[in-house]
């Protein structure tokens, strides 16, 4: 071939280069286009979520989220000190309340690996003042909540008030020790208990002879290089960007007091960033704390006695939106709301962290809302219910949302819950009264209502040949919840009420009660606490604020001998009249 061949060829061939270069670059450069434009979409949706938290006038939310253990997003919104105009950002630190059980619950699975206990072990074993029982309660059903012990913060409330110094965790430990009744046979049930993880955390400093703040540093915190996360054991340590807690209510938002901050741990006190949850997050698939079979076991939901499972492993809560599995942990407390949910199959991990403990809406549903900008599977799925589809509101009249009002009970476990009208708006009582937590039933049907945010559902069933009206909620458990209407007694007289006149003593709670009669009312006075008046519910049942149901017993003369009363998380604590 001779040159001017060869000339040709060549400039052909760098002809051909270049265009192919020219090309490739181009292809680079819309394609990284392409992604951050998709990413700056993603972005945005995500910025519409908290935009009206996103304000100098206002708390709201730190959020990250990251896949394959990466971040895909960080960001702040809204303030984190409204009084310095101090905004957050995703190096603010918050109190995330119950999303510290997690981190409890592997402190002991670590001593467990190690040898130091079994959590098949009685937990007397390491609390000697715990009290001898019926029935046994083990590390295991302390940490899957189905231990059946009384819940702490309401036992608390019980009892005649303390002084602020002393250890709290070690204070509640010493009265749930001495309990002698549990709600359930231990495993029969799943009940939240946040009495239980602060019995963990007085397990760890004893087994591990630190507390648990210094073992979770040495074991957890720094293994992963959480530089901005610890148990929060010392109220008045310094931390540096600290977001503080607001409350809102009609009158505005105010500074929420958390007088246990810093002093209660092991079910609450964790301090953290999103960043540094994120990372916790990741090392369920990339282990560098503990073992995978010691993390398989933590995402494993529970079995009952009964044959049924619950939803929570060690720790975490075991899910499911939309077909996806999920594993995480809500948290909540004066001031503050959080959320982190993972979702193992598709590798994605969500934090939501705010400092406005009634942000509005669900934290939980914040998180899931987040992630679903993430994965469209989840967001184009149709809904299952009635209780998750976004339906259209109806219009119902007075007269048909009065005929829903009345006190209801649960037939199974004969708990109460009121509806009642407010505003001309349906309103729901989680207790006899109208003190409880309440929600707005929201109609989406003549008979089919909806609280939104939190995916419960009230449908009104017809009326039960002989009986009373019913409704049926679901989305509030495993199973759905049947209610029926009760017929609420007419006034008793001042003679009928002074049947019940006492002292009446609690051995649980080293307490006396005293009841009487005030102003054509009957009034139980708790030592250190304000007086409560007790409604009349039905026969020999009352509802008292705090208190929920208060039951009476009577002898076969039918003089009325002790009364049991059934709070928030305890159950049949009685106390008996004593002999006048």
């Amino acid at each position: 071939m001779d040159s001017a061949v060869n000339l040709g060829v060549t400039m052909k061939t760098q002809a051909i280069a270049a265009c192919v270069s020219v090309i490739t670059v181009g292809s680079v450069c819309f394609v990284a286009a392409c992604n951050r434009s998709s990413a700056e979409l993603t972005s945005s949706r995500v910025d519409k979520l908290f935009a009206e938290w996103n304000r100098p006038d206002s708390p709201g939310c730190s959020v990250g989220v990251s896949r394959n253990g990466s971040p895909a997003y960080e960001h702040g919104y809204g303030m984190a000190n409204l009084e310095l105009r101090v905004p957050i950002t995703p190096a603010s630190v918050f109190h995330v309340a119950s999303i510290s059980k997690q981190f409890t619950a592997m402190s002991i699975l670590l001593l467990a690996a190690r040898g130091q206990l079994s959590i098949d072990d009685d937990v007397s074993k390491y609390i000697p003042e715990w009290a001898n029982r019926e029935h046994h309660v083990t590390i295991r059903d302390l940490l899957t909540h189905t231990s059946g012990v009384r819940d702490a913060f309401t036992l608390i409330e019980l009892v005649a008030p303390g002084g602020d110094g002393g250890d709290r965790n070690e204070a509640i430990t010493g009265l749930l020790a001495h309990q002698r009744g549990l709600n359930f046979p231990p495993r029969s049930e799943f009940q939240y208990s946040n009495g239980g993880y602060v019995l963990l955390a007085t397990l760890v400093k004893h087994v591990a002879s630190q507390p648990l703040r210094a073992f979770a540093d040495a074991n957890i915190f720094k293994r992963l290089g959480m530089a901005h996360t610890h148990v929060h054991d010392d109220p008045t340590m310094i931390v540096p960007n600290r977001a503080a807690g607001y409350h809102r209510d009609g009158a505005g938002l105010h500074v929420a007091p958390h007088a246990d901050l810093g002093r209660i741990i092991g079910t609450t006190g964790l301090l953290t960033t999103t960043g540094d949850l994120l990372r916790w997050e990741q090392n369920f698939a990339d282990v560098r704390v503990g073992s995978a079979a010691l993390l398989e076991a933590m995402q494993k939901p529970t079995g009952l006695t009964n044959g049924k499972g619950s939803p929570y492993g060690f720790g975490l809560e075991i899910g499911d939106d939309h077909g996806l599995r999920t594993v995480g942990h809500g948290g909540g407390d004066p001031g503050f709301a959080a959320y982190v949910i993972r979702y193992p199959d598709r590798a994605l991990a969500v934090a939501v962290l705010c400092n406005l403990d009634n942000i509005g809406y669900s934290v939980g549903a914040l998180a899931r809302s987040v992630a679903a900008i993430y994965l469209p599977e989840i967001a184009s799925k149709a809904p299952e219910s009635v209780v998750t589809a976004p339906q259209p509101q109806v219009s119902l009249s007075r007269e048909q949302l009065a005929s829903r009002v009345g006190l209801y009970r649960d037939v199974t476990k004969g708990n109460f819950g009121r509806i009642f009208l407010r505003d001309g708006k349906l309103i729901t009582s989680t207790n006899a009264g109208t003190d409880g937590d309440t929600f707005e039933l929201t109609p989406v049907s003549p008979n089919q209502f909806v609280i939104s945010g939190i995916g419960v559902g009230v449908e009104f069933l017809p009326a039960a040949a002989g009986g009373g009206q019913e409704i049926r909620v679901t989305g509030d458990g495993p199973a759905p919840v049947l209610m029926q209407r009760v017929t609420e007694p007419v006034a008793l007289s001042s003679a009928d009420l002074r049947a019940f006149e006492g002292a009446y003593t609690c051995p649980d709670i080293d307490g006396t009660y005293a009841i009487s009669v005030r102003d054509s009312a009957l009034v139980m006075q708790i030592p250190g606490r304000p007086d409560i008046v007790l409604a009349p519910v039905v026969a020999d049942t009352f509802h008292g604020a705090f208190l929920d149901v208060v039951k009476f017993s009577r002898d076969a003369r039918g003089a009325v001998t002790e009364f049991s009363i059934h709070p928030s998380g305890v159950r049949n604590l009685t106390f008996y009249r004593a002999k006048q």
